[in-house]
């Protein structure tokens, strides 16, 4: 083979005087006006080496180099094709997604940092409140976020930004809590005025809405009676950035935050000065960790004191990692006492006294409008699935799979069962590794329940996101995921709408082509309730068109375990009729943790992939 090499390098030699190699693996260190040909590659159709070699290997032609450079690139290209490098992939530069580049918002703490031309970055996430003493009730007290934000040029981003809290506020006496709800929404812009080698230093505004609206006595001299207020509120701050290293870097970012002084004629936030600083360490092409604290100045306050609603300030302090499954998706996860998660109420300590620990998750979405980000870090094309491959990608009875669909893919679930109970579902493949979820469900049996068992026996409606660690199609020795899941009763209950919070963490494994296994573990917290199990499934292939499902889920809080076996009809690689007996009264989520009081239901589910 390297006398092919040579034989090649001294060819082109001779057939192009004035031509040279480039490559990603030989960067060059002159900024040289260059005029590039494609020359396709050929392929042996026996040569082992050749099937690695992918894309197209550019001929560049440098009109104006002097004759010493000229040789010096020369004899760089001829180690190269000498070299076992030279067999690795030769492919274009793909442009990095804003996941693999420096953080441009650290939660609360704006960065000198932008989005490139074109690039448009999707957050939707919650904050949680952990319980720590009596006065916080279980899943109660979160709050709500969602952004996006879009690069127009290199140093101007525009975006939009809004949370929602909707609760009663944690006071000592759950009788004299407070209903309060706060939505804020607007947008933000962000300009870039410096970008060197160690320093960035940007300016970045908000603008929003505040509607809140609360019971009597929220507020410091508020009326005695309930409120419905719509203020504007705002921040500016100033950025700046110090690159400390390729992978560290430290950021200090003053600014003005603008509250209304009074709202309802109560004591509000006011104005007021803020220093925030941190840093960020990206540790790996996967994972960023990040800190910071704000420091709130006055003359207004960022919080205010349960016992008599004076106005406060308090320190905000966020740690946090960011980890990325692809160039194209990422999650967040991160401990803070912040309430918020726009530039405005992020910098609000918890309200009230901001002494509550909270647990934020935020999953990231870079959108490739025609940029061409990479779908995975070796920038390989997707794996091609089997048959059997495919027919995995459908959920159990009550265990959600650990496979992803691909990246564009819709798949559609709809069931009814007896006693009630009826079950849809609608899922997304955002990347290949990463997948959006909406469901609607009915238990049966839901008006045999206590409030300990279900939030409800109304209609849940629920959206999951479904995030792929591991994949054994891949290589990997199991498939695994998370699916964390966010579901909310359509019926009112005590004056509210009750919510369950559920997490399963899918673990697959195919023993071989016919048989795969499942371990489940997950839980469902709803209130001060909480109920917890581990799934163990099995399905086997007993032909092509036919497979033999059964599931069986220990519940750990002494409750009466749950199973399901049925058999599943498969037309097609895409689509499945289930035909099943189970105690659960639900095929998702809490209803998957309930066994029915007595007696068996059945049912039947379509599944349909496209």
């Amino acid at each position: 083979m390297h006398k092919i090499k040579i034989l090649s390098c001294g060819l082109l030699f001779l057939a192009y005087p004035s031509l040279s190699y480039a490559s990603e693996a030989v960067p060059s260190t002159e900024s040289l006006e260059a005029v590039t040909e494609e020359f396709p590659q050929q392929r042996s159709l026996v040569s082992n080496e050749a099937k690695d070699l992918q894309g197209q290997a550019p001929l560049i032609a440098f009109p104006d180099i002097a004759p010493e450079k000229l040789q010096k690139q020369r004899d760089a290209n001829f180690l190269w094709l000498m070299s076992e490098n030279s067999t690795q992939n030769v492919q274009p530069a793909v442009p990095l997604s804003p996941l693999q580049a420096p953080p441009t918002q650290l939660h609360n703490l704006e960065t000198a940092n932008q989005l490139r031309q074109g690039a448009v970055q999707l957050e939707g996430g919650f904050l949680q409140v952990l319980p720590t003493d009596n006065s916080v009730s279980g899943t109660g007290l979160q709050t709500y976020q969602l952004a996006i934000d879009w690069g127009i040029t290199d140093n101007f981003q525009i975006g939009f930004t809004g949370d929602i809290f909707d609760d009663y506020l944690q006071c000592p006496v759950r009788s004299g809590c407070t209903y309060f709800t706060t939505v804020s929404y607007g947008t933000k812009l962000k300009y870039q005025i410096i970008n060197q080698n160690r320093w960035a230093v940007g300016v970045a505004g908000t603008f929003q809405l505040l509607n809140i609206s609360a019971n009597a006595g929220v507020f410091k001299n508020s009326p005695n009676k309930q409120f419905v207020v719509v203020t504007p509120i705002g921040a500016l701050q100033l950025p700046i950035t110090y690159k400390a290293s390729p992978n560290l870097q430290l950021h200090f970012t003053p600014g003005v935050v603008f509250f209304p002084e009074k709202v309802a004629d109560g004591d509000f936030f006011g104005t007021f000065f803020n220093i925030g600083t941190g840093f960020s360490w990206q540790t790996s092409r996967r994972v960023n960790l990040f800190a910071n604290i704000q420091t709130p100045l006055g003359p207004g306050g960022n919080t205010f004191i349960a016992k008599d609603r004076s106005i406060t300030r308090k320190l905000v302090w966020t740690v946090g990692i960011d980890y990325a499954l692809n160039p194209r998706m990422g999650a967040e996860v991160y401990a803070t006492n912040s309430y918020g998660a726009t530039p405005t109420t992020g910098l609000l300590s918890f309200i009230p006294d901001g002494d509550d620990l909270l647990l934020g998750v935020r999953f990231k979405h870079v959108i490739d409008f025609g940029q061409g980000y990479a779908a995975n870090f070796s920038n390989t094309p997707p794996t091609t699935l089997s048959y059997r491959d495919r027919t995995l990608l459908f959920d159990g009875l009550t265990l959600s799979t650990a496979s992803t669909l691909p990246t564009g893919n819709f798949q559609f679930r709809g069931g009814l069962g007896t006693r009630g109970s009826s079950s849809f579902t609608l899922a997304y493949g955002l990347t290949d590794d990463s997948q959006l979820e909406l469901s609607v469900d009915q238990f049966a049996s839901s008006d045999r329940f206590s409030e300990q068992d279900i939030s409800g026996t109304g209609i849940k409606i629920g959206g999951a996101m479904k995030l792929k660690f591991f994949d054994q199609v891949r290589g990997d020795g199991v498939t695994l995921s998370t699916k964390l899941s966010g579901i909310s009763e359509t019926e009112l209950q005590s004056g509210g709408l009750n919510g369950t919070l559920y997490v399963e963490l899918p673990i697959n494994y195919q023993l071989n082509s016919q048989t795969a296994i499942s371990i489940n573990p997950k839980g469902a917290f709803f209130g001060s309730n909480r109920r917890i199990g581990v799934g163990i499934g099995i399905n086997q292939a007993i032909a092509d068109w036919l497979q033999l499902i059964g599931e069986f889920t220990p519940v750990l809080d002494g409750k009466r375990s749950t199973w399901a076996t049925g058999l599943r009809f498969l037309p097609s690689s895409r689509f499945g009729l289930d035909i099943f007996a189970t105690n659960a009264i639900g095929q998702s989520g809490l209803g998957t943790l309930n066994a029915e009081p007595d007696g068996t239901n059945f049912g039947f589910s379509v599944i349909w992939g496209i």
